[in-house]
């Protein structure tokens, strides 16, 4: 304590304001874990509800994880409701069914004349069965998940509010670019489809039958 009976403080992360979203220095990556089917942060399970504001999508071609050579949707959002944090700026990245769903309902929901980010992504964990070559080659039954996706339109309207101020500012969309998940992937974004073809065939081309993806097709 300070001299004037004041108590010290110190100011070197900085606190949230009243009305805001977080957006962190370093990406935070939600994983929708498709084997457990739970949203996980680093080893830290959030359950499996989940629903989000989204506030930029992006298209990616290329590898994450054991998944390699395959078409990505880049998500970032906001958890509204689930166990994930509230009022902090994640990423996530969803392939196969998870992606296919998640176009369906954005081209369903654009054809009612609504923009979709102005309503709520509610995903939902959706359990398939499939086989997989254990380590020694054998085909061995699984169960695995997907996200199948449903769209609400939305009682508070604050945090679109909160999202646009959030998008307004440079030094935030700064921030929404996930290097680390992205470093072997390519952005598809505004690329022509020829160009997406060839990209897309360059590396299916190069790739040895054994880095084929390791999970069914469908995930």
């Amino acid at each position: 304590m300070n001299t004037n009976g004041q108590k010290a403080t110190l100011s070197v992360f900085g606190a949230k304001p009243d009305d805001a979203l977080v957006v962190p220095e370093l990406p935070i990556g939600a994983r929708n874990n498709c084997q457990s089917g739970k949203w996980v942060i680093g080893d830290e399970e959030y359950g499996s509800k989940l629903a989000m504001t989204i506030l930029k999508f992006s298209k990616f071609f290329g590898s994450l994880g054991q998944t390699k050579n395959t078409i990505w949707g880049q998500i970032w959002f906001v958890a509204e409701a689930g166990e994930l944090p509230h009022d902090v700026v994640m990423v996530t990245y969803i392939k196969g069914r998870s992606l296919s769903d998640f176009n369906r309902l954005v081209v369903s929901t654009q054809a009612r004349g609504i923009e979709p980010a102005e309503g709520v992504f509610i995903p939902e964990f959706f359990k398939h069965s499939g086989q997989k070559p254990d380590e020694n080659g054998v085909i061995k039954p699984i169960n695995y998940y997907s996200l199948k996706w449903d769209w609400a339109e939305r009682d508070n309207w604050a945090i679109i509010e909160q999202a646009a101020a959030v998008l307004a500012d440079p030094h935030n969309q700064a921030r929404m670019i996930d290097l680390e998940g992205t470093r072997n992937m390519v952005c598809l974004d505004n690329l022509p489809p020829s160009e997406i073809a060839c990209l897309m065939a360059a590396h299916l081309d190069s790739q040895p039958q054994s880095e084929m993806a390791e999970l069914p097709p469908g995930m």
